[in-house]
């Protein structure tokens, strides 16, 4: 085993920051480009809808696998064990569904903003609260981002222990906020897609070198990590099965269950997700980025649970690495940032923090284009002017925008104060700041496609029922004041089922039946249309 000394150093190098600025510019020159070339909100939300099928499939990995999935799959796997990559088991179920119902069930749609649908369906007040859910879903998600992005940044820097954020902490957090904010405006929907490309291929760069290093130093591989791990605590490589108790954090059905329900309600229901479906040409477009979004993701996954696994074996090794004589398992989602730091060679680190900065940044750029996306077609698009310009949309969009960024990085400062209070981990605090709306959300796509007695009267108290339990579900502790709480992993299937359960009783009881407004635009009339 080499000496320690040798595989230390404090924090980022010269050449770690000239990459990290190298890569800023690079992604400036491409929102500059691709502004240049907008002329309407059409190029701004959905790029002309002609973008190419496997930068989409790209882009909508990256932006769902954002730094929240980098650094909470490998602390996961540090923490509390493999259950949540065997989760990823689900899988084949999840691409059934969203490859044969979703896709083509929304691209013979055409429609910019998918709460248009939810009118079509119901009304407009239930189009007002679908927008609004995912406003508020898409607003407590890109403050975790960058949440997670300047912590990732203050343990590269720093190298703080956990609950001890360092001096340039809240720094980092305005950075991020400022610097996305000049992107998101500059750029719409193509610079996000090719940003995405890009940053893509600059995670799979960085886990593969965490993976290399920690192999190539040790001379070790994936069976001493497993073996490494199990002599840890059994419950790192051993998840139960099934439990009855929804207290049991992790078993495999819990977390097969959360990987599917989470696929497709934001695959059938988020704006930010089918955003990137509708700037495609085709179907068949549609159909293929999904598909190489699945090839990518999953090996993402494996990759980022395998490097859990090194550096949990690396740091056991090596515990003399650690701040303050922290065990490995207690540092969770801020060991990879510590890694990057104070044991990658110079350039490295700057390499994969500069994905770090890129994906709070393209993942700003994504929820809030998308969000802006919402907010001009489904809550101001009825006060416009006829004798309004595209030119005039356009800058209207423009200055939504950097309202949206602002908000959301000083909503930032607020997920930091209340994560240091509860000291929870990024897994944890997903349901808490914006998983516990996407369930309900979804659920209301799902009552439109398969419920044809439903209308709003059905519809929106079903809803708003799910909603409370959700909170409820994903606050328990909180709000009861209990050591305990129901598991994560079962925060999104449970409200959207209940809402789903609710709305289908409602209407059976409550609904006459028979043809009505929305009878057309049910999943069975909708796919009967041409493309």
């Amino acid at each position: 085993m080499p000496d320690t000394a040798t595989i230390s150093h404090d924090g980022l190098q010269p050449l770690d920051y000239a990459a990290v600025v190298l890569y800023l510019l690079v992604t400036l020159g491409i929102a500059v480009w691709f502004g240049h070339k907008q002329k309407t909100t059409e190029d701004f939300f959905v790029g002309g809808r002609r973008m190419p099928w496997f930068a989409v499939g790209l882009s909508i990995l990256a932006t769902l696998f954002s730094t929240l999935s980098y650094l909470g799959v490998p602390g996961e796997i540090i923490k509390q064990g493999i259950g949540m990559a065997i989760g990823y088991l689900a899988i084949p179920f999840s691409v059934a569904v969203v490859s044969l119902l979703w896709i083509p069930f929304f691209m013979r749609l055409r429609l910019t903003s998918a709460y248009e649908y939810l009118e079509l369906r119901f009304s407009y007040p239930v189009r007002l609260t679908g927008a609004g859910l995912f406003v508020l879903l898409r607003l407590g998600w890109m403050s975790m981002v960058v949440f997670a992005a300047s912590m990732a940044l203050d343990g590269v820097v720093s190298g703080s222990p956990p609950g001890k954020p360092g001096p340039y902490f809240y720094w980092w957090i305005g950075a991020i906020g400022l610097a996305a904010t000049v992107y998101t405006a500059i750029g719409g929907i193509q610079a996000v897609i090719w940003v995405d490309v890009l940053q893509c291929i600059l995670l799979l760069v960085g886990v593969l070198l965490a993976i290399g290093f920690v192999a190539f130093t040790d001379g070790t591989g994936p069976s001493d990590w497993w073996h490494i791990a199990a002599t840890s605590t059994e419950r790192h490589t051993a998840p139960s099965l099934f439990s009855w108790d929804i207290t049991v954090r992790n078993t495999i059905v819990w977390t097969m269950l959360g990987n599917f329900f989470w696929t497709i309600c934001t695959h059938g229901s988020d704006q930010v997700v089918l955003q990137r479906y509708f700037s495609t040409a085709s179907l068949h477009a549609a159909r293929r980025s999904y598909f190489i979004n699945v090839l990518v993701d999953l090996m993402m996954a494996t990759l980022l649970s395998l490097a859990g696994l090194a550096l949990l074996a690396f740091y056991l090794n090596h515990a003399d690495l650690l701040p303050d004589g922290t065990p490995a398992p207690k540092m969770a989602d801020k060991l990879f940032p510590h890694f990057l730091g104070h044991q990658l060679p110079a350039g490295c680190a700057g390499l994969i923090i500069s994905a770090f900065l890129c994906d709070a940044i393209q993942t700003l750029e994504s929820g809030v284009n998308a969000i802006t996306a919402v907010v001009t077609k489904d809550l101001l698009a009825r006060g416009e002017s006829s004798t309004e310009t595209a030119a005039g949309e356009l800058r209207a969009a423009r200055l939504l925008t950097i309202f949206i960024t602002v908000f959301v990085t000083a909503n930032a400062y607020l997920v930091a104060h209340l994560q240091q209070r509860f000291n929870l981990s990024l897994v944890d605090m997903m349901p808490k700041f914006f998983n516990m709306f996407v369930g309900p959300l979804a659920a209301l796509f799902f009552i439109g496609m398969f419920l044809p007695r439903c209308t709003a009267r059905s519809a929106l108290p079903a809803v708003l029922c799910g909603v409370a339990v959700s909170i409820v579900w994903s606050w328990w502790e909180a709000i009861f004041g209990t050591t305990t709480r129901p598991t994560i992993f079962l925060s999104i299937c449970v409200p959207c089922l209940t809402t789903f359960g609710l709305a289908a009783l409602s209407g059976f009881l409550f609904e006459r039946g028979g043809r009505h407004s929305g009878s057309d635009f049910t999943w069975r009339a909708v796919l009967r249309r041409p493309m």
